[in-house]
């Protein structure tokens, strides 16, 4: 015997309500998916780190300057989207550069909840006032990592900028989304996007890239597929490891580190 008309009609409806919940799931909890703030782990302390903070209308950002006294390039580093950066000051300690270390709203003691239009914002008034502040003639380097790759790309539109650390590179939130969600309409459901490729044209000649094999959050096929849109040949450092590997492992942190020293200016 075959299936009723009337069974039939239940199947479809009840597929369409699992995946219209499923869809609407996907669009309320997107936020939750793209920023995951943290609170500050402690506070540092030593002679090579001061607190900075940068005032954003009724948004006070906060964070940390590194090594003010150094006369190496200045180096702004924008973190991952469940990473708070106060642990990180002993690591960019170790760089011959001023490295700035600001968190994103929402996160460690900075103020307001974060938006992908906030933080964008946000990361170029940030450059564009301790660049004023600390900045002089030196070098500026632009450090993204996983989201904050994105987030670094973007300034780069708004700021000269002598060299970029990408880690963990995408093109868009969009198309990891697709990758990730192939059978939601994710163009209708997106409500906040950054979008690296739109920078691609205002990013210095000297890029390094850094992307790992086994990456499952930003996977390595969507960093390749990166590399194949840049205008600019990059220096790639390719290795295996997960998404949230530590920067100091040493083959990471010699890239960076040698990075660094080549765009000193020096």
């Amino acid at each position: 015997m075959g299936i009723g008309i009337d069974v039939l009609i239940r199947i479809v409806l009840v597929v369409g309500a699992a995946y219209f919940g499923i869809c609407l799931l996907l669009y309320l909890l997107q936020d939750r998916m793209m920023f995951f703030p943290r609170p500050l782990g402690q506070e540092p302390v030593g002679a090579h780190v001061e607190p900075v903070a940068v005032e954003r209308g009724d948004v006070t950002l906060r964070g940390w300057v590194v090594n003010r006294a150094s006369e190496g390039p200045l180096l702004f580093y924008f973190s991952g989207n469940a990473e708070e950066v106060s642990d990180l000051t002993g690591l960019f300690a170790r760089l011959d550069a001023v490295t700035v270390l600001v968190n994103y709203r929402g996160y460690g003691t900075s103020d307001g909840r974060p938006t992908a239009a906030d933080v964008i914002d946000d990361a170029a008034a940030v450059v564009a006032e301790l660049r004023r502040r600390l900045g002089g003639e030196r070098p500026v380097i632009l450090f993204g990592r996983s989201l904050g790759s994105g987030i670094a790309a973007l300034t780069a539109r708004s700021t000269e900028v002598d060299g970029i650390i990408l880690m963990s590179p995408y093109r868009s939130i969009e198309a990891i989304a697709r990758r990730r969600y192939p059978f939601a309409p994710v163009g209708w459901l997106l409500k906040q996007d950054i979008d690296a490729t739109l920078a691609f044209d205002a990013l210095p000649e000297r890029v390094l890239v850094l992307h790992a094999r086994r990456d499952r959050v930003v996977p390595d096929r969507e960093s390749r597929a990166f590399l194949e849109l840049l205008p600019t040949e990059p220096e790639v450092v390719e290795f295996i490891g997960p998404h949230n590997i530590a920067l100091e492992t040493p083959e990471l942190w010699a890239a960076i580190a040698a990075f660094v020293e080549f765009n000193s200016g020096n």
